[in-house]
């Protein structure tokens, strides 16, 4: 477990550094869908099964990473960069129901393919996106 996140960790800055990866992977090549890592989310991190992405849940996910994993993980943000981004009605829960603030904030939230892949990787990397 050591050595594949030592590997995780350095794939991620690898990726954030390559300004090659950032700008040419379009959304329609990546392959972590932005549908599959709202239902691995809903899966994994909404603790209380209620389909609403709290503060404090996304609080509880990051302090459950490793401090590498954390360290990684800022280049996404932080929980209140996360909510600025993701909580689309500004309501302090990021509602990831169809039609919710999942959907709606797609411009802003986690739609770079290498964001994607960092929090997949950091929070359920074990979650197949595409048949969940």
């Amino acid at each position: 477990p050591q050595q594949k996140m030592r590997c995780f960790i350095i794939m991620t800055i690898l990726l954030l550094l390559s300004p090659s990866v950032t700008s040419s992977t379009s959304d329609e090549d990546c392959p972590i869908s932005r549908e599959g890592m709202i239902k691995c989310a809903a899966r994994h991190l909404d603790l209380n099964s209620d389909s609403l992405l709290s503060r404090s849940e996304l609080d509880t996910a990051i302090g459950t990473l490793n401090f590498l994993s954390r360290s990684v993980l800022k280049v996404i943000g932080s929980t209140d960069i996360i909510m600025s981004k993701c909580d689309y009605d500004s309501d302090g829960f990021i509602d990831m129901e169809p039609g919710g603030d999942m959907e709606k904030s797609k411009e802003t939230c986690l739609k770079q393919c290498f964001k994607r892949k960092a929090f997949k990787g950091a929070f359920f990397p074990e979650c197949d996106t595409e048949t969940i």
